[in-house]
C-alpha cells in the first residue's frame, strides 16, 4: 500500500509481531494478566474454592481459550450463565466442573445430565423436575440452590429457603447438593449496609442445616466486589468475574481496596484509509462534525458492529503512535474516522481503541464513563467478528 508522508515511530518487535497476526482488527488478550489477577483472588481469599466466571464469552475475552487457561491454572469450577455456554466448554474437551447460574427450561435438563453440568435450582418445582430426570437417567445429579436475599432476580426467597433445602435433602438419593448461594445487589456500592443485610439473611437461612443436624453444603455469595471488600462474605467458595479480566467492579472498589488488577484485553485496528479533509467539509453520517481547518483524517475498519459503541461518536479517543487522537463524525457499523490534525500515519498503522501505546493508556473504564455505562458492557459488547489473539500463553 502507498506510504503516507512522515513516519510511524519505532515499534517494539513484540508489538510488530502482534500487528502481523491480523488484517483488520483484533482483541489481543494477555493471558499472563489473567494469571496475575487469579493470583490476586487467591491472595484475597486463601483456601476458598474458586468458581471462575466465564459467562458472556468470558466477558468478551473468548470463552474457550480463557476457560482452558483458567482450568489449567487449577480453578475448582467454571461458571456460565446458560447451558449453551457450558456445552461449548464440554465440546472443547474441558472436564473441569461447570456451574450454570441462570434459568433453564425443563426440556434442557437432559443436556445437563448427559454432559455432567451442574444445575442451579431456584424453586421446589424445578427440583422435582430434576429429581424425576435423574431417576430416569439413573444418575445422581450435582445441584446448587439459589437463595434470593434481596436481588429480586431469581432464587427462592430467603424466608422460604428452608422448603427448598428440605426438598433437596429428601431427594438426596438422586440429587447431590454441592452448594447454596446468593448474589449481592450492592457490594460494588460505596455503602455496604444492604450487602451486609443480604449476607445476614443468607447465613440465617443456611442455619437450617445446623437445626436439622445435617452437614452444610458449601456456601457461596462473594462476587468480585464482595471478594475485594467484604472478607466476611468469602465463606467456602468465591465467584470472581470482572476482576479476573483486570477491572474493578466499580470506582468504589478500586478506591477502597487499592488492589492492583491487570487489564488483559486491548482492542486494536489498522488504518485502512487516509485523506485530507478541507476546511468546511463534514465527515460521516448526519454531518455531525465539520473541519474548521484543513486536517488529516484516517479511517479504521471498526464500528458499532464490532462493539465500538456509536455513543463514542465525536467524543471517543484512540491511540496512534503513542498519541491520543479524537473520533470525528458518527461511528459507522463497520468503520470509524479519526482526526489526526497534521499528524503522520501510514496505511496499516496500528490504532489502539482500548490498551496502551507508549505512555498513553485508554481503558474500558474510560470508555464506560464516556458512555454512561459499566466496564462489563464495554467488554462483553466486543463482537465475535473481532478475532481474539492470545499472547503470553503458558507452555
Amino acid at each position: 500500500m502507498r506510504k503516507q508522508s512522515g513516519t510511524t515511530g519505532t515499534r517494539g518487535k513484540a508489538e510488530k509481531n502482534i500487528a502481523d497476526l491480523y488484517h483488520r482488527s483484533a482483541a489481543v488478550v494477555d493471558l499472563a494478566c489473567i494469571s496475575r489477577n487469579l493470583q490476586v483472588v487467591r491472595k484475597k481469599a486463601p483456601g476458598r474454592k474458586i468458581i471462575a466466571m466465564v459467562k458472556a464469552n468470558a466477558y468478551g475475552h473468548g470463552l474457550i481459550r480463557i476457560a482452558q487457561h483458567l482450568a489449567s491454572a487449577g480453578v475448582d469450577y467454571l461458571g456460565t450463565a446458560f447451558v449453551e455456554e457450558a456445552l461449548e466448554l464440554r465440546k472443547a474437551g474441558l472436564t473441569v466442573p461447570i456451574i450454570t447460574s441462570g434459568p433453564f427450561s425443563k426440556f434442557q435438563i437432559g443436556l445437563f445430565i448427559e454432559n455432567d453440568i451442574d444445575l442451579t435450582i431456584s424453586s421446589v418445582d424445578a427440583l422435582h423436575y430434576i429429581r424425576e430426570a435423574a431417576e430416569f437417567y439413573k444418575k445422581r445429579v450435582n445441584i446448587h440452590l439459589k437463595v434470593d436475599t434481596g436481588m429480586m432476580r431469581i432464587g427462592i426467597r430467603h424466608t422460604n429457603a428452608h422448603k427448598l433445602f428440605a426438598a433437596a435433602l429428601q431427594a438426596e438419593k438422586y440429587l447431590n447438593l454441592i452448594s447454596i448461594f446468593s448474589h449481592f445487589a450492592t457490594a460494588d456500592h460505596e455503602d455496604l449496609e444492604f450487602a451486609e443485610l443480604q449476607l445476614e439473611r443468607f447465613l440465617e437461612a443456611t442455619r437450617f442445616f445446623d437445626h436439622e443436624h445435617r452437614p452444610s453444603p458449601l456456601l457461596q455469595i462473594a462476587n468480585s466486589a464482595a471478594l475485594l471488600r467484604m472478607e466476611e462474605s468469602q465463606l467456602d467458595m468465591v465467584r470472581p468475574g470482572i476482576m479476573l479480566y483486570g477491572y474493578h467492579p466499580s470506582p468504589f472498589s478500586q478506591a477502597k481496596t487499592k488492589v492492583k488488577l491487570y487489564p488483559a484485553l486491548s482492542l486494536r485496528a489498522k488504518i485502512m484509509y487516509f485523506k485530507v479533509v478541507l476546511a468546511g467539509s463534514s465527515v460521516g453520517y448526519g454531518r455531525t462534525w465539520t473541519a474548521t481547518k484543513n486536517c488529516r483524517v484516517v479511517t479504521i475498519p471498526v464500528g458499532y458492529g464490532d462493539g465500538y459503541a456509536r455513543g463514542l461518536s465525536n467524543k471517543g479517543q484512540v491511540l496512534l503512535c503513542g498519541k491520543r487522537y479524537s473520533v470525528v463524525g458518527s461511528i459507522c457499523m463497520d468503520q470509524t474516522m479519526i482526526q489526526i490534525g497534521d499528524g503522520e500515519a501510514y496505511i496499516g498503522d496500528e490504532v489502539q481503541l482500548i490498551g496502551t501505546q507508549g505512555n498513553e493508556t485508554i481503558t474500558a473504564e474510560e470508555l464506560a464513563k464516556q458512555l454512561g455505562t459499566i466496564t462489563y458492557e464495554v467488554l462483553t459488547n466486543i463482537s465475535t467478528r473481532v478475532p481474539r489473539i492470545y499472547i503470553n500463553e503458558p507452555q
